[in-house]
């Protein structure tokens, strides 16, 4: 019976550290089935869900105490299932570019939560304006909206949100590759 485990870890940034962990994950015969690996300032952070036997993925988990004492990291784990939903829903792709304002996220996040709307990913980067200097936001959410959900009156709310807000956004559905 296959099993699923979701690792963190974080640590000081170093060459090679990817591929110390994902030969440790395939020496246990396990394998990452998605994954979000990035660097940040001098750290970097790591979350993995990871498949395999029932067998394997115990033995991976205890074994990644040492691992992260060799290498000098912290690691947090959760057993947790594949992912699956209970109602049918529509992903849809939120592209947003604004000054940076420490209320755009948890604006954006209490928005989506009263409408019943899960953000399963989201990625935002600072960056400056290349004429002005004045300091950036460019953030990207992916969301899950339960189809029984207006989609002309969602869009008329953000619209309205991001009007408020002075926000460039785009809300538009994912498409198959």
């Amino acid at each position: 019976m296959e099993q699923y485990l979701v690792v963190s870890i974080l640590g000081k940034n170093s060459i090679g550290i990817l591929n110390a962990v994902a030969a440790h994950i395939k020496k246990h015969h396990c394998w990452i089935v998605r994954s979000h690996v990035t660097v940040l300032g001098t750290s970097f952070g790591m979350l993995l869900q990871i498949n395999g036997k029932w067998n394997h993925i115990a033995k991976l988990e205890t074994s990644l105490d040492a691992l992260a004492k060799k290498y000098d990291f912290a690691t947090r784990t959760l057993r947790c299932n594949p992912g699956e939903y209970a109602e049918k829903l529509i992903t849809y792709t939120v592209d947003i570019i604004t000054t940076q304002r420490p209320e755009i996220i948890p604006t954006l996040s209490q928005f989506f939560m009263r409408q019943k709307i899960n953000i399963s990913d989201l990625h935002c980067e600072s960056f400056a304006a290349r004429l002005t200097s004045t300091e950036m936001l460019s953030l990207t959410m992916k969301i899950h909206i339960p189809a029984n959900i207006s989609l002309a009156e969602l869009r008329e709310e953000f619209i309205n949100l991001c009007d408020e807000l002075n926000l460039d956004a785009v809300m538009e559905p994912e498409r198959g590759v």
